[in-house]
């Protein structure tokens, strides 16, 4: 039984468009038929496109073990806790140098020592 254009697509996993330029580009061997539509033997079009893996079954998919996604799920949880960790670590430095900060900060200038710094640094820039 010979492969049409959209079922050797199919069979492949491709577009078919991808198969008519293999056949215009002599890659694969086929022909037309009574009503115009190409004919594709199987084994030729699988030399040049492979065939996609047969479809998972049902009770196949149903026994994947719980014992990986269990591990996963410890994993993804471990993971989290060590961001927690460094999130923590991470606050607990800001806030010290915040109140570091806050302990030697100047008194705030008088209103004409300001107007000196800010004249001074007009005139650098």
């Amino acid at each position: 039984m010979a492969y049409s254009l959209t079922t050797a697509a199919a069979s492949a996993g491709i577009n078919k468009s991808t198969v008519f330029r293999a056949i215009k580009g002599g890659r694969i061997s086929a022909q037309r038929d009574e009503i115009g539509q190409w004919q594709i033997d199987p084994a030729e079009f699988h030399r040049v496109f492979p065939p996609l893996p047969a479809p998972a079954t049902a009770t196949r998919q149903s026994t994947q073990p719980d014992a990986m996604i269990n591990m996963l799920i410890s994993e993804l949880q471990s993971v989290i806790a060590d961001l927690r960790r460094d999130r923590d670590h991470w606050r607990t430095a800001f806030e010290g140098a915040q109140r570091l900060s806050q302990q030697d900060a100047p008194e705030m200038l008088p209103a004409r020592n300001r107007r000196f710094w800010w004249q001074l640094g007009r005139s650098l820039a």
